[in-house]
């Protein structure tokens, strides 16, 4: 390990040395990879989740193939008993419902994605409906018997329901769901009436709405949690603003890899960037408070940033390895989603001890720079435990 310990010999020198081209340069390459962070799919299929090779899901998805296996979308239109409409419908039965899902029917067809409709108007249509025996066939025991299959016994619910097989591939159907949801909303409905939607890609991508929601909530809410620790038992802003420096910059990269490299995110990998902030924390602080402790001594910069580097750096470098090798293992597993985890932990891991050790410490003496610049006589360093003495009072001495 020799070798690896002059290497992190360099590097701390190189920050000490040069502390703004480090961040200059690390900034540079987190903007050319923040542009894989809009690249980020999510991925909600349920089949996207599972192993392919299983029998079961090979035979569905066979069945698939051959237009057998298909889902659902279901158009709920609903009486709506809360309505002050004078107008409005309480029948669901009503010609007026009759003609408005024809129409959507004709609408959803005109999709490429949906290979069928069906509707209590397809029984009607049986019979050869028209405005003079409309009311008539609703009386009749057969068509009533055969309308059940559509609309409730209350006559206060009915569906129209579209068969689709998009929902193993989560764009198409993030992309059907959405028109269906526009066209609906365009197309309007009767007055008194409810419309809502359901079916698996429906669900489907409200819980890809979700995961995404969650993903951006989860981090900020870990960020700031962690923020306020830090800054309590430091007891400085500064004190708990670099390390937070470091571990955003570590999701920031960790997501713009997921975009560059097409790695999606699930629910399962929701909570990744939270779960990477509660370790890249650590690292930063490891470091910091080693730093901290040979300041405290009355060492310089130099040898403070060099002995938190080389000293606490290879700990935490064997330390990243063993812990990376165990999410790596989840890739053994038949679970795609569960191997899908293990690299994003993988990498965030080793973002995160990347910028703990190039990084953290250039911003370290940046801060200590910037502070001894804005006070003549002042406490400086990560706790406010030294005192500058300004160019005047030195020349006196």
């Amino acid at each position: 390990m020799d070798w690896y310990h002059k290497f992190l010999r360099k590097l701390a020198h190189f920050q000490v040395e040069h502390p703004i081209y480090t961040i200059i340069l690390l900034g540079f390459l987190t903007l050319a990879i923040y542009g894989g962070v809009s690249k980020v799919m999510t991925v909600a299929s349920l089949e996207q989740m599972m192993p392919k090779d299983i029998e079961e899901i090979k035979a569905f998805n066979t069945l698939r193939d051959n237009h057998m296996g298909q889902d659902m979308i279901a158009v709920v239109l609903e009486v709506d008993r809360d309505s002050y409409d004078e107008y409005g419908i309480l029948d669901i039965r009503d010609k007026q419902v009759f003609d408005y899902v024809e129409y959507v029917k004709n609408s959803l067809e005109l999709e490429i994605d949906i290979l069928d409709t069906y509707a209590f108007s397809d029984v009607l249509h049986l019979f050869e409906v028209d405005e003079n025996n409309y009311n008539l066939l609703l009386d009749d025991p057969t068509v009533k018997k055969m309308l059940s299959d559509y609309i409730n016994d209350d006559s206060t619910i009915t569906i129209i329901l579209a068969t689709t097989d998009v929902s193993a591939n989560d764009p198409r159907m993030n992309l059907l769901s959405s028109k269906i949801k526009e066209k609906m909303d365009d197309i309007g409905h009767p007055p008194g009436i409810k419309v809502s939607f359901t079916g698996t890609p429906i669900i489907q991508q409200k819980l890809g709405e979700l995961i995404a929601k969650d993903r951006a909530s989860t981090k900020w809410i870990s960020t700031l949690f962690v923020f306020i620790i830090t800054m309590i038992i430091f007891g400085t802003f500064t004190s708990a603003l670099v390390p937070i420096i470091v571990v955003s910059v570590s999701v920031a990269w960790l997501y713009g890899t997921m975009g560059y490299s097409s790695l999606p995110i699930s629910t399962l990998a929701g909570g990744v960037a939270a779960m990477v902030i509660g370790i890249g924390i650590d690292f930063a602080i490891h470091i910091m408070n080693k730093f901290k402790y040979e300041r405290k001594k009355g060492m310089g910069i130099k040898h403070s940033i060099e002995q938190a580097v080389v000293d606490t750096g290879t700990a935490l470098t064997a330390t990243s390895i063993t812990t990376i090798a165990a999410f790596l293992a989840f890739l053994v597993g038949q679970m795609p989603e569960m191997g899908r985890f293990g690299i994003l932990m993988a990498i965030g891991i080793g973002h995160s001890l990347f910028f703990s050790l190039f990084g953290l410490p250039a911003l370290l003496v940046i801060e200590e720079e910037i502070i001894s610049k804005l006070r003549g006589r002042v406490k400086f360093g990560v706790e406010g435990e030294f005192v500058l003495k300004t160019k005047k009072e030195s020349c006196k001495k």
